[in-house]
């Protein structure tokens, strides 16, 4: 073992996997204390109650987007660490930084479902979901660079798909903002995230379309 190796030496995967599975459980948990209903006594009628859920439409928008965010980081986690056999203090450090970012989602959804005609509430949860995006790109980028991390070196073509996937929300963030400025006071820039729907199907066909051999080696940087 080199001197180098021996200061930074390589650590196990599981405890991190272990560790974003429940950050990324609490964090999708915790979005859905934002849907609660008014005191049971300004309930007085069938119409009341169904009116007082009405009024919930904009947080439901905003649970139902991140959550699916949530969940997209999720399994884009699980599936680069497929690739991981161990991990480097950069990769955990990159990881934990990611959990970050993770963990403030809650309180950017409730901000945007209580506030989400205000410019302000959108662009806060969409330089979240941004930051959380380019923390993700890092990470593949990581992974992608030290095949010595992994069981098998990552693929060119699984390593373009997660980049187009990931930097597709930064293009929606920055387009839910602009949707909030042009239309001030509506509420609609989260619609923008309903483009994720688009950019899903055209990553998978990215990482199914063959790359020639030599593109699937680089050396390290």
């Amino acid at each position: 073992m080199s001197e180098s190796q021996s200061q930074h030496p390589n650590l196990s995967k599981h405890r991190i996997e272990a560790l974003t599975d429940g950050i990324f459980a609490v964090a999708m948990t915790l979005l859905v204390i934002e849907l609660k209903l008014p005191a049971h006594e300004l309930i007085k009628s069938q119409a009341d109650l169904i009116n007082a859920v009405a009024h919930l439409l904009p947080k439901f928008i905003a649970w139902i987007i991140s959550f699916l965010v949530l969940s997209l980081f999720w399994l884009g986690h699980h599936r680069l660490f497929q690739f991981v056999r161990h991990v480097d203090e950069k990769l955990v450090g990159l990881n934990l930084l990611q959990l970050a970012f993770a963990s403030l989602i809650p309180f950017s959804s409730a901000l945007s479902g209580e506030f989400g005609n205000t410019i302000f509430s959108q662009v806060f949860y969409s330089l979240n979901m941004a930051a959380l995006s380019i923390v993700a790109i890092l990470m593949a980028r990581y992974i992608y660079r030290h095949p010595e991390l992994c069981v098998h070196p990552m693929a060119e073509n699984a390593y373009r798909a997660a980049r187009f996937r990931i930097g597709g929300l930064i293009v929606i963030s920055a387009v839910a903002v602009a949707i909030a400025v042009a239309l001030p006071g509506s509420g609609a820039g989260n619609i923008a995230f309903m483009l994720m729907m688009v950019i899903l199907p055209v990553s998978r066909r990215i990482e199914a379309r063959p790359v020639p051999n030599k593109e699937i080696n680089i050396p390290n940087t």
